[in-house]
């Protein structure tokens, strides 16, 4: 995987000898200054390692995440910015006990742009200026967003790529946001935790399993799959003994507001819970195991791996409602979903992306630009949008599958490393 993801690293600006000392971040007005500037990375890792060694773990979480002032709103909401990479990270270091991971975590939400506060914070205030709002489940959110008009129609196909950021935070405000994303609310109890993060976790899944485009072949869309990635860390937070039930209750909270937003960025995909329940896997005989190891031994940046352990979390979970669209045993379906597009996609009968449009992305993007083409083929971006599929190959008639499925299973399996 290093190998694979080595031509695009590059050093951390202010580690090497030619830079000027780093910058002194206790001062609150250098603090404040340097947020939004990844120039200043190197500075806020160093401030906050140096912040862990001298008050550990739970106090700086707790002063810089958790505390409610507003220095501390600002990079709790930052945490959920870039994809939700930062709390992705600060969700790994706090399961596995990596006080240099929080740092990083925090570093990397200090440096980056924060639409998320927009509507984080207003649905808060909407809930505490008393609407009388009920809490509902985060597919009945979901449900009732794809009924309002405005929000439904704020992304379009010649919005720039960050479409939440440039294209639906550009239309819609927290204002509009607010009366739908304080619909999902968490008590803070240990009951109302576990009922909502279950609820948080299995919601998240089924959304990228189902948001499949009729016609078109199974593919997971990119910006979706980071919910689900980051679902995973919320069992080991609430075991957590140094947060506060109403600090955990607001963690799952936020988190299924921002799902709610990436999903509305993503122009608010069909759901097709058909498509997971009657899905056929390539290989019908593998389990967990033979999927870990997929996943594993397929060349990109870790995602497929990253889905499989969220997606295999869910085992450990209750059962899902009855009402729910699926049921608990589909959601390896959708393990397999995961795997078999990412593998068929760069397969000789896979992703059409011309070679003028990969040659045109690499030369945009720059550095890193391979990985993103390589990522446009394994999955789709804001799969509500017709273009998304434009180059994702038709479903095979039923027909035509039936006969390669049949080749597949008599045939002796084994599993191959992918190679990209």
């Amino acid at each position: 995987m290093w190998d694979y993801n080595q031509p695009y690293q590059v050093p951390i600006k202010g580690n090497d000898a030619a830079t000027p000392s780093l910058l002194d971040l206790k001062d609150p007005a250098l603090f404040d200054k340097c947020l939004g500037n990844n120039d200043h990375y190197a500075d806020f890792l160093k401030f906050f390692e140096d912040e862990i060694s001298e008050k550990g773990v739970p106090d700086i979480v707790r002063e810089y995440v958790l505390k409610g002032d507003e220095r501390a709103n600002d990079i709790f909401c930052r945490m959920y910015t870039d994809l939700v990479h930062p709390i992705i990270h600060l969700g790994c270091a706090l399961e596995f006990n990596q006080p240099s991971l929080v740092a990083e975590a925090l570093a990397a939400a200090c440096v980056h742009d924060n639409w998320p506060k927009d509507f984080l914070l207003p649905t808060e205030e909407y809930v505490r200026s008393g609407q009388g709002v009920s809490s509902k489940s985060l597919l009945q959110v979901i449900e009732g967003l794809r009924q309002d008009p405005v929000i439904n129609s704020a992304v379009r196909d010649s919005d720039p790529f960050n479409k939440i950021r440039d294209g639906l935070l550009k239309r819609v405000g927290g204002k509009e946001l607010a009366p739908h994303l304080s619909q999902f609310q968490v008590e803070p109890t240990p009951e109302g935790l576990q009922r909502k993060m279950e609820d948080m976790m299995y919601t998240c899944a089924y959304i990228m399993g189902a948001a499949q485009r009729p016609g078109k072949r199974e593919t997971m869309d990119f910006v979706l799959l980071h919910n689900v990635t980051l679902s995973v860390f919320y069992p080991a937070i609430l075991a957590l003994d140094w947060i506060s039930d109403q600090e955990k209750a607001r963690l799952i909270e936020a988190k299924a507001r921002v799902d709610v937003v990436m999903y509305a960025a993503c122009a608010s995909p069909t759901l097709h819970p058909a498509r997971i329940i009657n899905y056929a896997p390539r290989h019908p005989r593998d389990g967990w195991k033979e999927l870990f190891h997929r996943s594993v031994v397929y060349r990109d940046e870790g995602h497929v791996a990253k889905v499989m352990r969220a997606l295999y979390s869910l085992e450990k979970l209750g059962e899902v409602g009855s009402d729910f669209p699926i049921a608990k045993e589909d959601f390896v379906k959708i393990a397999h979903m995961t795997v078999d597009s990412v593998e068929r996609a760069i397969e000789a009968d896979g992703h059409r992306m011309p070679e003028s449009v990969a040659e045109g992305v690499t030369k945009n993007v720059g550095l890193g630009g391979n990985m993103v083409v390589d990522n446009m083929i394994r999955w789709v971006f804001y799969g509500g949008l017709d273009r998304a599929w434009q180059y994702v190959p038709d479903l095979e008639t039923p027909a035509s599958n039936h006969v390669k499925q049949n080749r597949e299973v008599t045939a002796e399996h084994q599993v191959a490393t992918v190679t990209v």
